[in-house]
C-alpha cells in the first residue's frame, strides 16, 4: 500500500544561539537565499505585526524549513535562535502522504545534515538539539482499504467522535446564518496544553500553495489521525530512554578538557533524544492511546444494527438497555460529547461506562445515517492493522465480538 501507513510525518527542534551567533546565522542564512533560486524567505511577525525573524523554506518542497526568531520572554530575557522543521518523508523522496518510520531516521539525518553545513557552519547536527514538536500518525487510504463510504462521509462520523477532558475542537469563524461559531467541515481539531490532537481529511488541505498540489489527486481518500506532541508529552516518552539515545554523551566517557570544552561552549545532551521519542513503539503507543479516546475502538453500524449486536449477547435487561440508551443519546445529540454535556452526576458516569461496555464489545456509539445505505464501517485503526498482519493475535473477548458482528450483518 502506498499511503496507508502509520509512523510520524514532522517533527521540529530548537536550538538556542547567543546573540552575536544569531547575527551571524541570520546572515549566513540570506545569503545562502540569494545563492540557492530553491529557496525562499519571508518575515515572520508577532501578534502586533512587529518583525521577530525570518523564515525559510524551499519552492521545490525539500522536506525543512527554518524559521529563526528573536523575542522578549516574560522574563524580560531574550529567546534567539533557529527552530528546524523536518518532514522526513518529503526530504528522502519528495512525498507528502506516507508516514515515516524509525528506520528513515538515519538517511533523514544525513540529508539534513548535508543541507545544513551548505547554509552555515553553526547550524547543530540533528539530533544534539532537543525536540520541540513531534507528530506521530496514522493515515488511511479509504480506497486502498476498500471502505464502502467516501471521505466526506468518514469525516462526518469522525466529527461526531469523543472530545478528551482538557481539549476543545478549534473554531474557524461564525456563521451569521445559524448565528453560532463553526468549525471546519474536513478537520476534527482538538487542542489542549500539551497537545493537538487532528483527525482531517487530507485532499482538500493541500491548496495551490501547498508543494505537493499538482499531485494532491494521490490524497483523494486520505483520513490522516495525528497528535501533535508538544513539550510536555515528549519530555515524558523520553525521560526512562535518555541515556540509551545515540546522541547521548556520557562524562565518564570523554576526557576531562572535552567536559570543561562543552560546559564553556553550553553543550549538553538533549533532554529529549528524537531518536528515543520517534522508536516505532512509542509512536504507535501515542497513535493508538489518542486514536482510541476520541474514536473508541468499535466498529460503525447502523443504529438498528448495533442495537441487534447488543441484544445478541442477551446481558441483563439492565445492562442491555443502558448500552442501547447511549446509542440513542448519541444519535439524537449528534455526537458523543454533545451527549455527555447533557448528563451530569450518576447519568454521567453511567453513559461514560457504557461506553466503555461498548468498546469490549466493538461497537461505536457513533452510528451510520440510515440514508447513506451503509450497514458497516469499520473502524479506522483496526483496518489498518488487518491490511499490515496477515493474522492478528487478539483476545477472546475480541474474538467473541466479531462473531457477533459477522451473525448479525449476514443476516
Amino acid at each position: 500500500m502506498k499511503n496507508t501507513s502509520l509512523g510520524y510525518h514532522t517533527f521540529s527542534f530548537f536550538q538556542n544561539l547567543k546573540a552575536d551567533e544569531y547575527d551571524s546565522v541570520s546572515t549566513d542564512f540570506a545569503m545562502y537565499a540569494r545563492k540557492n533560486k530553491d529557496m525562499k524567505g519571508f518575515p515572520v511577525k508577532d501578534k502586533k505585526g512587529k518583525t521577530i525573524g525570518w523564515e525559510y523554506s524551499y519552492k521545490s518542497g525539500k522536506g525543512i524549513r527554518w524559521k529563526l526568531t528573536s523575542r522578549q520572554a516574560e522574563n524580560g530575557f531574550i529567546i534567539q535562535g533557529v527552530t528546524a522543521v523536518v518532514n522526513p518523508q518529503s526530504l528522502i523522496k519528495q512525498e507528502y502522504i506516507s508516514a515515516a518510520k524509525e528506520a528513515d531516521l538515519e538517511l533523514t539525518e544525513k540529508l539534513f545534515n548535508e543541507e545544513a553545513a551548505k547554509i552555515s557552519p553553526l547550524l547543530e547536527k540533528l539530533g544534539f538539539c532537543s525536540l520541540s514538536r513531534a507528530d506521530p500518525c496514522l493515515n488511511i487510504d479509504l480506497g486502498e482499504l476498500n471502505f464502502p463510504c467516501s471521505p466526506e462521509q468518514m469525516m462526518m462520523l469522525i466529527k461526531q467522535g469523543n472530545i478528551p477532558r482538557h481539549y476543545k475542537e478549534r473554531e474557524i469563524g461564525y456563521d451569521k446564518k445559524q448565528h453560532r461559531k463553526i468549525t471546519d467541515k474536513n478537520s476534527f481539531y482538538l487542542e489542549s496544553k500539551s497537545s493537538v490532537i487532528n483527525y482531517y481529511w487530507k485532499y482538500p488541505q493541500q491548496d495551490e500553495k501547498h508543494p505537493n498540489y499538482s499531485f494532491r489527486e494521490l490524497s483523494r481518500n486520505v483520513i490522516r489521525m495525528e497528535v501533535q506532541c508538544r513539550y510536555s508529552k515528549l519530555y515524558a516518552l523520553s525521560k526512562d530512554g535518555r541515556e540509551k539515545s545515540r546522541f547521548y554523551v556520557s562524562y565518564g566517557d570523554i576526557p576531562l578538557e572535552e567536559i570543561y570544552e562543552r560546559l564553556i561552549n553550553d553543550v549538553r545532551n538533549p533532554s529529549i533524544p528524537m531518536d528515543i521519542v520517534l522508536k516505532d513503539e512509542n509512536v504507535e503507543d501515542v497513535t493508538r492511546k489518542h486514536f482510541y479516546r476520541v474514536l473508541r475502538k468499535g466498529d460503525y453500524f447502523t443504529i438498528n444494527d448495533a442495537r441487534s449486536i447488543i441484544e445478541s449477547y442477551h446481558f441483563m435487561p439492565e445492562k442491555e438497555n443502558r448500552l442501547i440508551d447511549a446509542l440513542e443519546q448519541v444519535s439524537d445529540c449528534r455526537g458523543i460529547t454533545k451527549a455527555k454535556s447533557k448528563l451530569q452526576g450518576p447519568d454521567l458516569d453511567e453513559f461514560k461506562r457504557s461506553l466503555n461496555d461498548l468498546d469490549k464489545i466493538l461497537v461505536n456509539p457513533v452510528t451510520i445515517p440510515r440514508r447513506w445505505g451503509i450497514r458497516h464501517i469499520p473502524n479506522l485503526l483496526s483496518a489498518y492493522y488487518d491490511s499490515v498482519y496477515e493474522e492478528q493475535l487478539i483476545s477472546g473477548q475480541e474474538y467473541l465480538a466479531r462473531q457477533h458482528i459477522d451473525k448479525i450483518l449476514s443476516k
